[in-house]
């Protein structure tokens, strides 16, 4: 008979060895191809893509080979020739990826050499001969490109995109490679597959990103990555992070209604569903911790505490409901409130007579304010005229956005 130990210990190994076997499970779905890395499945981008390292040997200049290689594949390797201080910087970034170990985790778009089942040295002799161009400027402008696309990422979850759109990579791309690049198809090829190599909790970090779950060895290792360009850094904070878009949108609108010169005229809900305080505290969590609200921060480990959006979004859905159908109202009913495009916003429901049966008393409140301030506008009056007959004392938009702008004034500063 078999002890308790002993059935633990096969029990154990057991457990471990199916452990091992879901390290190599691949499986696909709707044509995409998945594969567990790190603890959960990722979607595996095209594999001959991928950059190939051997950090246990750099004197085999893997990252310089593959890099090339890959290149070398986009249609042809015409890219070489028509966009050489490209091709160098993406090989010369490759290279100080592997060798300061700045490169994205093994096994995700980062492939270590005894892991491949592509072999680039097919094309090592060519791709050694062609690196000796590489300079320092040239790895300065390819890191420039790789820090966008980190950048971009915290904002919209894409390194690029299906394009070359990013503001950012845009005005990089074409400072440092002409604007013929970008435009070119084969550019964007190389782009998409070079951004997504570096390390991007890394790179974030560089950023001086708060918060960011990096550990002692890759901070150290990213110590002697060169720090980005400061207006990368300034646009940091422009955009909210992936995923909470739509909780900018609502903040946004607030801010211009408050901003309105009839809002000291326009009432303000008193109903603790229209409760403002919960949507500045929000947002003024996120501006300071944006990547615990990043859409990837749980998938990627960005930080330590993540936000569930879906939880988020459950637990403020009537507010954030209320607080949309207020929003579309008052534009829709005022004019010239300089809100109008944000009603282009799906996000924002359409001013229908559904929306307008669910808040007809305050539907009608607004068009009456709207019909006695054009009474006064038809007789010339200015706007502080106006404000000043017919305001009353009581509840208004104007008031309840001070408010909350005094209690958050850190983020008006």
């Amino acid at each position: 008979m078999i002890c308790t130990a002993d059935a633990l210990v096969a029990i154990s190994d057991r457990i471990l060895k199916s452990i091992d076997e879901l390290s190599k499970v691949e499986y696909n779905k709707k044509g995409r191809k998945y594969k567990f890395v790190n603890n959960h499945f990722q979607r595996v981008r095209e594999e001959e893509k991928h950059l190939i390292i051997y950090p246990e040997d750099l004197s085999a200049k893997m990252g310089i080979i593959s890099s090339y290689h890959i290149l070398k594949n986009i249609n042809g390797g015409i890219i070489l020739e028509q966009f050489p201080d490209l091709c160098l910087s993406i090989i010369g970034v490759a290279n100080q990826l592997e060798v300061n170990k700045w490169f994205e985790e093994e096994n995700s778009s980062v492939v270590n050499y005894k892991n491949s089942k592509f072999d680039p040295l097919v094309s090592k002799d060519d791709a050694i001969v062609y690196s000796e161009g590489v300079t320092d400027d040239h790895v300065r402008r390819g890191l420039d490109i790789m820090v966008c696309s980190k950048l971009n990422f915290l904002h919209t979850d894409h390194h690029i995109g299906i394009k070359l759109d990013s503001h950012y990579i845009r005005h990089y791309v074409s400072e440092h490679f002409g604007p013929e690049a970008l435009n070119n198809p084969d550019v964007l090829v190389a782009l998409k597959s070079f951004v997504h190599w570096g390390n991007i909790k890394g790179i974030l970090y560089k950023l001086d990103i708060p918060n960011i779950n990096i550990s002692d060895e890759l901070r150290s290792n990213f110590a002697k990555f060169p720090d980005p360009p400061t207006d990368l850094k300034d646009n940091v904070y422009d955009r909210y992070p992936s995923g909470t878009s739509l909780y900018s949108l609502i903040r946004k609108a607030i801010d211009m209604l408050g901003d309105y010169k009839y809002s000291k005229l326009i009432h303000y809900p008193t109903d603790p569903l229209y409760d403002l305080d919960w949507i500045f505290n929000l947002c003024n969590d996120i501006e300071n911790n944006p990547i615990r609200y990043h859409l990837r921060s749980t998938k990627k480990s960005l930080c330590i505490d993540p936000i569930n959006l879906n939880e988020l979004t459950q637990e403020h859905s009537t507010q954030i409901k209320n607080l949309l159908a207020l929003i579309s109202l008052v534009f829709n009913v005022f004019e010239n409130t300089g809100g109008e495009f944000l009603l282009q916003n799906s996000k924002i429901p359409k001013l229908d007579d559904e929306l307008i049966e669910k808040h007809l008393d305050y539907y009608h409140e607004l068009c009456d304010v709207k019909d006695k301030i054009t009474e006064y506008e038809l007789k010339d009056w200015d706007a502080n005229d106006i404000v000043l007959r017919l305001q009353k004392n009581e509840s208004s938009i104007f008031n309840s956005v001070m408010e909350m702008r005094l209690k958050y004034i850190d983020n008006y500063e």
